[in-house]
């Protein structure tokens, strides 16, 4: 069975009560459907076309609207109903994002439904892919390598450059500004970003790094326990972006995947990271009122470029 199942509107429901109602009596089949595959592709519905309608559906599954891990950051817009924006602003309509998992070990909603509210004029396809399949397509020597050495995200990067080499500023002064610019950085992510973020300094003084915890490139699904990829590095990967022609961020929004020790990752490795991920990709082209429904621990998800305005929302979700 693959892990990506399509469910099109019953031929005799013929109101957007009836979705509802119909979702109901079946939510139980749905979500058994779902645990086993990874993601549903909901098809032809009217009800999600609006984000109450998006609610309406998913809390009939039953699942709950949880908050954003990332609203405190501002990193994805609300469009209201609990939804969030998702990626579609024109800066980044060149942009590809690449597979990643939202649900993480601290942060973790279990459940996402993507919905199409405007399809875009062209491109702009959903992209998935089974984790499992991933883990099983990766060699033996790439796994070792990633649980030998396990993995850092670099979620942004400061440059500093300045304070290392600018001017005839004294050495202590250039210290002493260094460090306060550490403790407000810090202080900020404290308060402000439940992410369990973390500061460290390039190797070459260069850059003030806000990196993630160190942890795995893999998990195990927190109820079936079967092991999956679990590791934004095919979207995050700075040498990926620039390969991909996606560097579209720059400034403090740089992105990197680096071992435990902070080192690059060898371009091998990505390389074969990158092949596995785009054979093992499915391409959704969804229209308005479609809904794909995903397991975060399961599932990688993504996004192609796209021209032309584009509106899609993500509700993410967790079980009664």
């Amino acid at each position: 069975m693959s892990f990506l199942q399509s469910v099109h509107r019953p031929n005799d429901v013929d109101t957007e009560d009836g979705e509802i109602e119909w979702i109901r009596q079946n939510g139980q089949l749905l979500m058994e459907t779902l645990h086993s595959c990874g993601a549903i592709h909901f098809r032809g519905f009217a009800s999600p076309r609006t984000t109450i309608g998006l609610r309406q559906f998913c809390e009939a599954l039953p699942l709950i609207p949880c908050k954003d891990p990332l609203t405190s950051v501002g990193v994805r817009g609300a469009l209201g109903d609990g939804v969030y924006r998702a990626v579609d602003s024109e800066s980044l309509s060149k942009t590809f994002i690449g597979l990643h998992n939202d649900a993480t070990y601290r942060l973790a909603a279990p459940f996402a439904a993507f919905a199409c509210f405007q399809a875009a004029d062209r491109g702009g396809e959903f992209l998935l892919a089974d984790g499992r399949e991933v883990l099983s397509a990766l060699s033996p020597s790439l796994l070792q390598q990633l649980h030998d050495r396990r993995l850092r995200v670099r979620v942004a990067a400061l440059p500093t450059e300045w304070l290392a080499h600018g001017g005839p500023m004294p050495p202590t002064v250039r210290t002493l500004l260094a460090s306060v610019i550490e403790g407000v950085i810090g202080a900020a992510l404290a308060v402000g970003v439940p992410l369990g973020l973390e500061l460290a300094w390039s190797s070459d003084g260069k850059l003030l790094q806000i990196l993630e915890p160190t942890k795995s490139a893999f998990n195990r699904h927190p109820v079936s326990r079967e092991p999956t990829f679990f590791s934004g590095v095919h979207s995050q990967s700075r040498y990926l972006q620039q390969a991909r022609a996606a560097d579209m961020f720059g400034g403090v929004g740089v992105t990197d995947v680096l071992d435990g020790d902070l080192a690059p990752l060898e371009i091998e490795l990505l390389d074969e990271i990158e092949s596995v991920m785009t054979r093992l990709t499915r391409r959704v082209l969804m229209q308005p009122g479609d809904v794909v429904l995903l397991d975060s621990y399961q599932t990688l998800h993504g996004r192609e470029t796209f021209e032309g305005p584009r509106r899609h929302g993500v509700l993410w979700l967790t079980s009664r």
